[in-house]
C-alpha cells in the first residue's frame, strides 16, 4: 500500500508493505519451522524430558525406568527409581501432545522418530512462531515502519539463537517465546489497550517460563514491579498474579509427588549420586562459586570467546549499546529497559559465578536464550538510524542466519572435535549424511 505526506512544494508518496507481504513473510517463516525440527532425541536433556513424557502418557507415572530413554545421564535417583532431573512444564506440554499420537500407534523412542518430531513441531516450534509474531506486534509501539519491523522479526527469528534452539525439544526456546509474548502483552497494557485482559496474558506466559526455565522466573518478577511502578496498571496487578497458581505452581506440586519437596529435585545433590552416575558434586550448578583467573577466562569464554554468546548472536554488538542508552528517564522505553537489565545482569551473573561447564554440550550458552527478545526489541532505533548503522545491522543479521543455521546440525554441539560450537558443528556433517542415507 502507499501513503501521501504533503510537504512544501512537493507531494512524497511513502510505500509500505501490505497486509498481503506480512502474511507471506509469516507464511515463509511457517514452512522454514516445518523443515528445521530435528526429527530425533539427541543429548541427555532431550531424552530426559522425553523419557517423562512418555512415562506419563503410557506408563501413567513420572518414573522414567520402563522408557528407552531411561539411560540418559541427565536424571535423578528417588526411592529407588530415576526421574527426570528437568523440571516437567515443558515434559507435560509434550505429554498433551504425545498422548493421542500414542493412542494411534506413533511411540516416542530413539532414532529417527515422527512422534518426537511432532511434539517438538507442536511445542517448541510452535511457541517460535508465535513469539515471533508477538514480538513483531510489539514493534508497532516503537516508530518503526511496518517493513522494519518485519527485519527486526526476521533477526531475531533467523539471526539468533532463538532459531538454532527452536530445533529440538528443550526449555529454552519454550521460555524465550513465552518472554516475547508476554513482553508483547505488557506493551499493550501499557498503551490502554483492554488492559485486564492484557495484563492477565501477560502474566500467564511470563509465569509459565517459571515451570520450565526457573531461573528466568526473574523476568516474571521484574515485570511485576513495572505493574506496580505505573498508575494504571498497578490497579490490575492482581490479574497478573493470579495465573502463577495455573502455571508455576502445578510443576511444583509435580515435584513434591516425586520427592516430597517443593525444592526442585535438580538443586538437590545427593539425588545425583547414583552406582554409575556421571555427575560428581562439583559438576553440578550452584554446587560453588567461581572466582580468580577461572572466573575471569569463564566470562571470557562464555561471553565473547569460542562459546561466546554475544557472537552467537552477533546483533547484541548493537542491541546491547542501544539497552543501555534507554537507561535515561526520558527515553521512551526507559522503564522497559530498566527491568531488562534487572533481570538480565543476576541471571547471566549467577551463570557466570555458578556454573563452570559452559551448559555442557551446548551450541554457546543456552541458558541466555530466553533473554534474547528483550534484548532484541531495544535494535529498534538502527533501523531509523544513519545509513553506517542500517548496514551494520544488515551484516550482523545475515553473519548471525549463517551462525544460527550451522546450530540447527545440533543445537547440543559436540565438542569432541573443537572448542567452537559452529565448527563442531559443520565437522558431523559427512556422519549426518550417511546417517540419513542410511534410515
Amino acid at each position: 500500500m502507499t501513503m501521501t505526506a504533503e510537504s512544501p512544494g512537493r507531494t512524497v508518496v511513502v510505500r509500505r508493505p501490505s497486509g498481503a507481504t506480512v502474511r507471506w513473510v509469516f507464511l515463509a517463516l511457517a514452512v522454514v519451522g516445518l523443515i528445521t525440527v530435528m526429527p530425533k532425541v539427541i543429548s541427555w536433556s532431550d531424552a530426559s524430558r522425553m523419557g517423562t513424557v512418555q512415562a506419563v502418557v503410557d506408563f501413567h507415572t513420572f518414573r522414567i525406568d520402563r522408557t528407552p530413554f531411561h539411560t540418559t545421564g541427565d536424571k535423578v535417583f528417588i526411592g529407588g527409581h530415576y526421574f527426570s532431573d528437568k523440571l516437567t512444564g515443558p515434559a507435560l506440554l509434550g505429554a498433551v501432545v504425545y498422548w493421542p499420537l500414542s493412542a494411534l500407534g506413533l511411540k516416542l523412542g530413539y532414532g529417527w522418530n515422527l512422534a518426537y518430531y511432532l511434539i517438538t513441531l507442536l511445542t517448541v516450534k510452535l511457541s517460535w512462531f508465535l513469539g515471533l509474531v508477538a514480538f513483531f506486534k510489539a514493534l508497532r509501539y516503537t516508530p518503526l515502519t511496518e517493513g522494519k519491523r518485519i527485519w527486526l522479526t526476521l533477526a531475531l527469528g533467523l539471526g539468533s539463537l532463538c532459531f538454532t534452539w527452536s530445533a529440538t525439544f528443550n526449555n529454552h526456546s519454550l521460555a524465550a517465546s513465552w518472554v516475547a509474548i508476554g513482553f508483547f502483552f505488557l506493551l499493550r497494557a501499557r498503551h490502554g489497550e483492554r488492559v485486564r485482559l492484557s495484563i492477565f496474558l501477560a502474566g500467564v506466559f511470563l509465569s509459565l517460563t517459571g515451570g520450565t526455565d526457573l531461573p528466568i522466573m526473574a523476568v516474571y518478577g521484574g515485570f511485576l514491579l513495572y505493574v506496580l511502578a505505573d498508575r494504571t496498571l498497578r490497579r490490575h496487578v492482581g490479574w497478573y498474579l493470579l495465573p502463577v497458581l495455573l502455571t508455576a505452581v502445578p510443576p511444583l506440586l509435580v515435584n513434591h509427588h516425586i520427592s516430597g519437596s517443593f525444592v526442585p529435585v535438580q538443586l538437590v545433590t545427593e539425588y545425583f549420586q547414583y552406582p554409575g552416575t556421571f555427575w560428581k558434586p562439583s559438576m553440578l550448578t550452584g554446587a560453588g562459586m567461581n572466582s580468580g583467573s577461572f572466573l575471569a577466562w569463564y566470562v571470557f569464554t562464555a561471553l565473547i570467546g569460542s562459546r561466546g554468546f554475544l557472537h552467537h548472536s552477533p546483533l547484541l554488538f548493537l542491541a546491547i549499546p542501544f539497552l543501555l542508552r534507554e537507561l535515561r528517564p526520558s527515553r521512551p522505553f526507559f522503564r522497559e529497559a530498566l527491568v531488562t537489565v534487572v533481570v538480565t545482569v543476576p541471571i547471566v551473573a549467577y551463570y557466570l559465578l555458578y556454573s563452570n561447564n559452559y551448559g555442557g554440550y551446548s551450541y554457546s550458552i543456552r541458558w541466555f536464550v530466553p533473554l534474547l527478545p528483550l534484548l532484541f526489541f531495544f535494535l529498534h532505533p538502527v533501523l531509523d538510524g544513519g545509513r553506517l548503522l542500517r548496514v551494520a545491522f544488515f551484516v550482523l543479521f545475515a553473519a548471525g542466519v549463517v551462525i544460527a543455521t550451522i546450530g540447527l546440525i545440533n543445537p547440543f554441539a559436540y565438542m569432541t572435535y573443537a572448542d567452537y560450537p559452529p565448527l563442531a558443528n559443520l565437522r558431523t556433517i559427512p556422519g549426518l549424511l550417511r546417517d540419513i542415507r542410511g534410515s
